[in-house]
């Protein structure tokens, strides 16, 4: 569970760039689809830093670059699956801002999930709910 916590703490940090950047994009006129893929691999790099360093504290022991690659496989099926969201609800809703909210609250869980089962793996523990409540 503090997991998961952490995992949100460093995630609202890498919304704050992503949105952040999405916005900033938008005002200069680049349309939302491209600000979307530019404003999450900037916080994607964020983000792999932060949850390799305080998320998933225990992985820092494995090999960066193995992580890398995977969290950057899982960032590259991340943007289209986003911004596929994102495309849909523009057709619905007016606001850019708005829609990229919900496209990615959409995709928090499932991001999570993929993350923490084949990014940042820990090779000595099992993965089962019981090794989790050990760990706090």
């Amino acid at each position: 569970m503090m997991e998961f916590a952490r995992y949100i703490g460093v995630q609202l940090l890498a919304y704050v760039v992503d949105m952040g950047g999405f916005i900033a994009l938008t005002h200069m006129n680049v349309p939302p689809l491209w600000a979307n893929g530019t404003s999450k691999v900037l916080a994607g790099l964020f983000a792999f830093l932060a949850h390799r360093a305080f998320t998933f504290e225990g992985s820092a022991r494995h090999a960066a670059s193995g992580q890398a690659i995977r969290y950057w496989i899982l960032l590259a099926l991340n943007v289209p699956l986003s911004s596929a969201v994102l495309a849909a609800l523009l057709m619905v809703l007016d606001s850019p801002v708005w829609s990229k909210f919900v496209a990615d609250a959409l995709c928090v869980l499932l991001t999570y999930w993929l993350t923490r089962r084949f990014v940042f793996l820990n090779e000595n523990a099992q993965d089962h709910p019981s090794h989790d409540k050990a760990r706090g």
